[in-house]
């Protein structure tokens, strides 16, 4: 146990922010966000996501499920002091990588019958599964289309207006 070692992803980019790797806080932030967004959206977790237990990478700041999970074979109910974590599948650092543990804020605590404690409810790490290069090739066309288009809506109105 290292005390100090964040107690949560806002610290974790606290901590990248002050030893000036803004890049890496900003990778927490957007996964972070996304997992947020995620399951507000409720997902049934089969439905093109990944799910698993997620790795922080203190190389690059990637939260997400290690590379080479593509069949969900990661689960929250592994025992993480004998499963080690990693790589991240985003730069594929092995050694700077730790655990991340997703609690249900507004669910109760339930109680450990053994020990009579209180204990969080433990949810896994869903995210979207990273597109092909043909997949991402399509989308920016489609949003370079879109864009277009609104564009050249702008300048008919404008047009418009001077006449």
């Amino acid at each position: 146990n290292d005390s100090n070692m964040p107690r949560n992803l806002h610290n974790a980019a606290e901590l990248f922010l002050r030893a000036g790797m803004v890049d890496a806080a900003r990778n927490v932030k957007e996964a972070t966000s996304k997992l947020l967004d995620m399951y507000a959206s409720d997902p049934d977790g089969k439905t093109n996501v990944n799910v698993g237990r997620a790795c922080v990478c203190w190389s690059c700041g990637h939260c997400g499920v290690p590379k080479g999970n593509n069949n969900n074979k990661n689960s929250i109910s592994d025992d993480v002091r004998k499963v080690p974590p990693g790589p991240c599948s985003k730069c594929g650092e092995k050694d700077q990588i730790n655990w991340i543990k997703v609690y249900n804020p507004t669910e109760n605590e339930i109680k450990n019958k053994k020990k009579n404690k209180k204990k969080k409810e433990e949810l896994p790490w869903i995210e979207a599964p990273e597109l092909s290069e043909e997949e991402k090739k399509k989308k920016e066309e489609a949003q370079l289309a879109a864009k277009r288009k609104e564009v050249e809506e702008q300048v008919k109105r404008a047009l418009a207006e001077r006449v």
